[in-house]
């Protein structure tokens, strides 16, 4: 197999050549005449006795270089592995055996946030074995600084070791195992906002008040405080009985304003 890409003005194509010659059957028809989600445009013809099939990908970026310098995160992997779903469901319904789709990093294509596939006519690689392919890719790819997407490129590659397995029961049981884990995430956050230590947070030691000079000697000299002690030794010995001669008694003494 051969591949080369063709640039004209307004328009990039992707040419896959196969030693073996061209024979227009029915899948030919049904890609040509249908348009089926998730699929490049495909056109193909006869070269010098060989089959050559030609993919318009203008505008779009291959997976390989998407992913040559950053990596793959969960939300990369649950969209691509979606759109492969719905192009191997479109495939059986016009009767297409999605063998023909090539899993290759080099021959996956996005744009407007969609993957689209290159379908072979003359593939023979069980989809199977080329989805566990993607997987390995996947793995290495990774951001090790992303839980969610390790858990998940584990659990595709896990499966895609397992004979005749279902890829949408693989992704239906882990999106129920993601809510079981958000939701018990979400728990222990909860139960560490709300708790409350039986032991205090912090004590308070108190200390011994000691009498500071100044107020001592403001009562040695009978200072501002004398007016309101001799008014209340008066009033206790009965010699005024009420209190407006206490405050006759005060006045004129009133506590000086601090500089």
């Amino acid at each position: 197999m051969k591949v080369k890409y063709e640039k004209e003005l307004n328009k990039v194509c992707l040419h896959i050549d196969l030693p073996q010659a061209y024979e227009e059957d029915y899948q030919i028809h049904m890609l040509k005449e249908n348009n089926i989600p998730c699929l490049l445009d495909i056109t193909g013809c006869g070269i010098d006795g060989r089959s050559r099939y030609s993919y318009t990908v203008t505008g779009m970026i291959s997976m390989k270089t998407m992913f040559e310098e950053s990596p793959i995160k969960r939300d990369d992997m649950i969209l691509f592995v979606n759109n492969l779903m719905e192009a191997v469901k479109s495939l059986r319904r016009y009767m297409l055996n999605p063998d023909g789709l090539l899993l290759y990093p080099e021959f996956m294509f996005y744009s407007a946030d969609t993957w689209h596939f290159c379908y072979l006519p003359a593939r023979k690689r069980p989809l199977c074995e080329a989805f566990h392919v993607i997987t390995e890719y996947f793995v290495k790819k990774l951001d090790y600084e992303e839980t969610e997407g390790i858990l998940l490129a584990y659990e595709l590659h896990k499966a895609s070791l397992q004979e005749n397995y279902d890829l949408e029961k693989i992704m239906d049981e882990y999106r129920e195992h993601e809510e079981k884990r958000r939701a018990s995430m979400d728990t222990e956050m909860k139960a560490k906002t709300t708790y409350i230590p039986d032991e205090p947070l912090f004590t308070v030691d108190e200390e011994e008040y000691v009498q500071t000079p100044d107020v001592e000697t403001i009562r040695e000299m009978g200072g501002h405080l004398s007016p309101w002690k001799k008014a209340a030794d008066k009033v206790k010995k009965g010699r005024w009985g009420k209190w407006k001669d206490l405050i006759l008694e005060t006045d004129g003494h009133q506590e000086e304003e601090p500089l």
